[in-house]
């Protein structure tokens, strides 16, 4: 329940929502700028394990799809703006990875900087991260979109249009699919 309280604080206020459903820049600027870090963030996480090159191509889709669709979203319906949003990204993250990659961009196994060895949570992240990255596609989007964006299991369903038993089953599933990844890489939580 408190993520949800949280989560509302952090909507764009009601004004500037309308004014960017009139199509004033300014607040599409605002727009923009309130959710273009948790998109890119979720976008990167989804498409870490096989395209992280392209997260800045769906991020920007994203928001052309926002703001095209945007006069039609109703702010009373049964999703807040942020969900919407995060759905629109996760649909063309989702849509992103069914896609073959070029052969030169043939999968290579991601590196991790580590340039400070000393930094124990900095290595917890990136192992957790290489984790993450190794999910299948669905697990991971349950597991980012509840854990990452503090989602409830309903607003996960509606997003990638599953039932909420599936959003349940695969968010252990991958839990349990992290906790052994992590175990293989000699990560102790």
């Amino acid at each position: 329940m408190q993520a949800a309280v949280t989560r509302r604080r952090e909507e764009l206020d009601e004004l500037t929502l309308r004014r960017a459903q009139r199509g004033d820049e300014r607040a599409w600027r605002d727009l923009i700028a309130r959710y273009q870090a948790p998109v890119h963030a979720l976008v990167w996480r989804l498409l870490a394990s096989r395209a992280p090159h392209r997260a800045e191509d769906v991020t920007q889709e994203t928001f052309v799809r926002v703001l095209r669709a945007l006069p039609r979203f109703e702010p009373a319906g049964p999703a807040t703006l942020t969900t919407w949003i995060l759905t629109i990204a996760t649909r063309l993250a989702l849509s992103e990875l069914r896609k073959p990659l070029p052969a030169s961009l043939e999968r290579e196994p991601l590196t991790e900087e580590r340039a400070d060895h000393a930094s124990e949570r900095a290595r917890l992240g990136a192992a957790i991260a290489r984790a993450v990255a190794k999910l299948p596609e669905g697990q991971r989007a349950v597991l980012v979109l509840r854990e990452y964006h503090e989602l409830e299991y309903a607003e996960i369903a509606d997003a990638l249009e599953i039932d909420v038993g599936t959003v349940k089953s695969r968010l252990s599933r991958a839990k349990d699919a992290l906790r052994e990844h992590l175990t293989a890489m000699g990560v102790r939580l």
